[in-house]
């Protein structure tokens, strides 16, 4: 009988907690996988992986796990968790390089009190009209928030990563779409969505090629970038910035979900 793996899902408030039912062989790696980076980009709070119900005989194979975080971890930014293993699997595991870049958990409670007790992420999202303008109001947003923030020493590489970004949706999608700024303990994200699923391209300066050429000043300052598709239609274009702990200083007290005086909401 060839071996079959299902994966459930429920919301544990606002935690997807998955639950692969079957065994992992390299027949259902790739189901296993792709379900999860899918769940990923429906942006819960975190992904708890209920390991329960799955079987596995190769150890090797359990670095699924490992290159699922790595693939969200930068986008959408999704902690990805694994919990409630049973023996022979948390032999396995155990033996595997599995725990050392995922959190294991002894149950799904215990996951779940883990995440409720790691410090909160700030986040903020402005929604962009497809105009001129929405490069400086990009720019405003980013400079107010990075102050709040308490890294203002960010704010000339960030405005340049959101202001590039903002004028790729408006002059290349052509759409309306959103800002959203993520800090995490030591970097900030920088992602612009718009209504154009094709990707950007990065073009090598001195080519007489119209357009990308932004993207070079993206890839510069920041770490890490990338593409990925948004549902039901278009992208998200995001970028990881390196955030100092030397450059930190006190947040502010302003309400982080405020907008800047003069900025559209839609």
């Amino acid at each position: 009988m060839t071996a079959t793996l299902v994966l459930e899902a429920h919301f544990r408030g606002r935690t997807l907690v998955a639950r692969p039912v079957g065994e992992l062989i390299p027949a259902t790696y790739e189901r296993l996988r792709d379900g999860l980076l899918k769940y990923a980009t429906e942006e819960p709070a975190a992904i708890v992986v209920d390991l329960a119900g799955m079987r596995a005989a190769i150890a090797s194979l359990l670095t699924v796990f490992p290159t699922v975080r790595d693939r969200i971890s930068d986008w959408p930014g999704v902690p990805l968790v694994l919990a409630a293993a049973r023996p022979p699997l948390r032999t396995l595991l155990d033996f595997s390089a599995a725990p050392r870049f995922v959190p294991t958990y002894r149950s799904v409670s215990e996951a779940l009190e883990g995440l409720n007790a790691a410090p909160p992420r700030r986040r903020y999202q402005l929604e962009l009209p497809c105009e001129l303008g929405s490069g400086r109001l990009a720019r405003q947003v980013v400079e107010q928030r990075c102050r709040e923030w308490g890294i203002p020493a960010m704010v000339p590489a960030a405005e340049v990563v959101a202001s590039e970004l903002t004028d790729n949706m408006v002059s290349h999608a052509r759409s309306e779409g959103w800002l959203r700024l993520e800090l995490g303990s030591n970097t900030l994200t920088i992602a612009v969505a718009d209504a154009d699923p094709s990707p950007p391209r990065l073009r090598v300066p001195g080519l007489r090629v119209a357009g990308g050429r932004g993207l070079v000043l993206v890839d510069k300052l920041s770490r890490r970038w990338g593409t990925a598709s948004r549902s039901p239609v278009g992208k998200v274009v995001w970028a990881v910035l390196t955030v100092s702990s030397r450059i930190r200083a006190h947040p502010s007290g302003a309400d982080p979900a405020s907008a800047p005086s003069g900025v559209r909401c839609r």
